[in-house]
């Protein structure tokens, strides 16, 4: 009988699948034991954040030394310690948060109301005081909650990922908005990668080219804008050219 030959590649690729979902059963684990141990107050949520931070450096750790992921993040090293900050980043990968929390610990991340909702990742998420967002006016009050305790508040505008090889969707204005109530300051973060993988329409258990290379960069800050709406437009018109041409 002929020996089965499987490719090594691809059994380090769904290997790392299996290690990555144990990861993340340790994570709502931990975010469980949070949740039902202590009262929902800022210390809960720090704490919350901290165990998800912990748990996506470790994530993002072991694919790159398995030779999955390779990631430069330098560039958002100079944020590490900055409170109280808008950030708006293109969205090509369902991993982007996942990266982004990585790096900076500090990050909460706006969520869609579906995935906040579900009974596993969501509870992590709202355990961390991760801003649940349905609708604009219901977001206000989490997302200046979280930036009022010094978090830095992520957003994507596009509102869902996009597809590989394609510029960015057109953005929403909800990021502006927010800047116009708190003050904040408005920080893009370009993400590029190589890979399709988890972009619009690609399933998680198929194999993309090896290793997906992720990098980061910071284009110009912007500061808030004032509190009418021609302002507010010319900030989100502003950040979405930024995205446009230098992602084609």
């Amino acid at each position: 009988m002929p020996r089965l030959h499987f490719p090594k590649i691809s059994l380090r690729f769904y290997g790392s699948l299996l290690v990555v979902a144990l990861i993340f059963l340790a994570l709502d684990t931990g975010s469980f034991l949070l949740r039902h141990g202590l009262p929902d107050t800022p210390r809960r949520r720090t704490l919350g954040r901290r165990w998800l931070g912990f748990m996506a450096r470790l994530t993002v750790g072991y694919l790159g030394r398995v030779g999955i992921l390779d990631c430069n993040l330098q560039a958002l090293n100079p944020l590490q310690h900055e409170k109280g900050l808008i950030l708006v980043a293109n969205h090509p990968s369902r991993l982007d948060s996942l990266i982004l929390a990585s790096a900076l610990p500090g990050m909460v991340c706006v969520t869609k109301a579906s995935i906040w909702e579900r009974p596993t990742l969501g509870s992590t998420l709202r355990t961390a005081g991760y801003p649940r967002h349905d609708t604009l006016l219901r977001l206000l009050g989490p997302a200046t909650t979280s930036l009022h305790e010094g978090c830095q508040l992520l957003l994507f505008p596009e509102g869902t990922r996009s597809r590989a090889g394609e510029a960015p969707s057109a953005f929403q204005a909800g990021f502006a908005a927010i800047a116009q109530r708190t003050r904040a300051a408005v920080q893009p973060i370009l993400i590029e990668t190589t890979s399709p993988y988890l972009s619009q329409g690609w399933p998680f258990y198929k194999q993309p080219p090896l290793p997906m290379h992720y990098s980061v960069s910071l284009p110009p800050r912007f500061s808030a804008p004032a509190r009418d709406e021609a302002s507010g437009r010319a900030l989100v018109d502003a950040v979405e050219r930024i995205f446009q041409t230098t992602t084609r």
